[in-house]
């Protein structure tokens, strides 16, 4: 029976690599066994979100949103942004891959809804926010 040296080292934000004392490493990556689904979180620009999963769980990305698609969310309390012109990112997929290359595998992940964080400058004079919807999905080599 190998004992397992009892730390884990992130390599990346899609696998974890757990080492036994003699170097070997058995590497542990999300199955398709969704323990929760759909889940949403939003932040209006200037605010933080925080995906979360429980234990032997990790985070799977389904969509991401950065912009406008609605004139009701998040309105404006800034005088010089607008809450009724709809935008978003030129290339539709930037925010999902951004956001699953950060979060995907992780049982945690915070993201800041803000232009600097997405690097790509959307319309500006719009009041944007972030909308993630993930689910949490068990983890092989953890109960799978």
């Amino acid at each position: 029976m190998v004992k397992l040296v009892r730390y884990v080292v992130l390599t990346n934000a899609f696998f974890l690599f757990l080492a036994d004392f003699k170097g070997k490493c058995f590497e542990s990556k999300l199955t398709n066994v969704i323990r929760k689904a759909n889940i949403t979180e939003l932040g209006c620009a200037k605010q933080s979100i925080t995906l979360m999963c429980g234990k032997e769980e990790g985070i799977k990305v389904n969509s991401a949103f950065w912009g406008r698609n609605d004139t009701k969310t998040c309105p404006s309390s800034e005088p010089k942004k607008t809450s009724k012109q709809l935008c978003k990112s030129k290339d539709k997929n930037y925010p999902l891959k951004k956001i699953q290359t950060l979060c995907d595998g992780r049982t945690v992940c915070t993201l800041d809804a803000s232009e600097a964080y997405f690097e790509t400058p959307v319309c500006p004079g719009v009041a944007k926010y972030l909308k993630v919807i993930y689910d949490c999905r068990l983890m092989s080599g953890m109960g799978a």
